[in-house]
């Protein structure tokens, strides 16, 4: 008998896999970066061919095979509807998406990363949130991501913004500091090599 591993999880990318199925990329809040496979989910007559979109956040029920990951089962949290209608918001998704995919290597959790992740696409899918925000959010989030995969270093500039979660109201501060931010993650991004 297979466990069964009970996780929320964020669905960052997919493919598919022979006539029917889908290999998922879901960042877990337990687990970290899981690959799984989600038998028959392309089918028409599939109950979670719906629940199972990139970028929807899901409860899922995973059972580890021989050589992979399978989903079992699975129920819709949040598709943030907003956030995937606005081709700015859509595009601030799926970079950092990519970003998770690109440095979050194996099964290595971290719940601050996810809860921030989380919390960001909850903002994020807002219908009057201004692009500066988005803006804002983004190289908030990515900073956060960053600092705690351990690829920010100590900096005076940075290290406010790593202590508070998500505020609008520190949004024009953040820009003032936008070029220098962004320094430290592309810096960071080079030196991880990935």
């Amino acid at each position: 008998m297979h466990h069964i591993y009970h996780t929320h999880g964020f669905i960052l990318s997919s493919r598919n896999m022979g006539e029917a199925n889908k290999m998922l990329a879901i960042y877990t809040r337990e687990m970290g970066l899981v690959w799984a496979a989600a038998q028959g989910v392309r089918l028409h007559k599939s109950k979670l061919r719906f629940t199972l979109q990139d970028f929807s956040y899901v409860n899922v029920d995973l059972v580890r095979g021989k050589e992979l990951w399978r989903v079992t089962s699975a129920r819709h949290v949040s598709s943030f509807p907003f956030a995937r209608s606005n081709a700015s918001s859509l595009l601030m998704i799926t970079r950092v998406s990519k970003l998770l995919e690109r440095l979050c290597r194996g099964e290595s959790p971290s719940e601050s990363i996810f809860d921030d992740y989380i919390q960001a696409l909850y903002l994020l899918d807002d219908d009057n949130i201004s692009p500066e925000s988005k803006e804002a959010l983004e190289l908030h989030l990515v900073l956060r991501i960053m600092n705690n995969l351990g690829y920010i270093g100590d900096s005076d500039i940075l290290s406010k913004y790593l202590c508070f979660s998500f505020d609008y109201s520190k949004t024009e501060s953040l820009l003032k500091e936008r070029q220098s931010i962004i320094a430290h993650i592309n810096k960071a991004l080079n030196e991880s090599q990935l």
